[in-house]
């Protein structure tokens, strides 16, 4: 298992059903959430998305596979709600 930061931006309309698919489909795969920090919630986009001039921020530590981390991303794509989603490798420390 490797430690991964997941960021999704959500449509605003829809946040709380989409919310409760991208769970779904995390548990589907067997990923653990360490960590949620609230506070994200609804912000103003930089740029517009599909329209959107906000969006939905959900944000959470969690730890997955690789595969399961492609196999997320796949179904991610198919959801036309998810505006954008980002998994970034955490890197351990190294000890001098």
């Amino acid at each position: 298992m490797i430690n991964y930061e997941l960021t999704v931006l959500l449509r605003p309309k829809t946040s709380e059903t989409i919310l409760v698919k991208v769970r779904e489909i995390l548990q589907k795969f067997n990923v653990k959430i360490n960590e949620e920090p609230a506070g994200w919630g609804q912000k103003r986009l930089a740029y517009e998305i599909d329209g959107e001039r906000e969006a939905y921020y959900f944000f959470a530590l969690i730890e997955a596979t690789p595969d399961s981390v492609s196999k997320i991303i796949s179904e991610f794509r198919l959801i036309h709600d998810i505006l954008r989603f980002l998994f970034v490798k955490i890197e351990k420390a190294k000890s001098a």
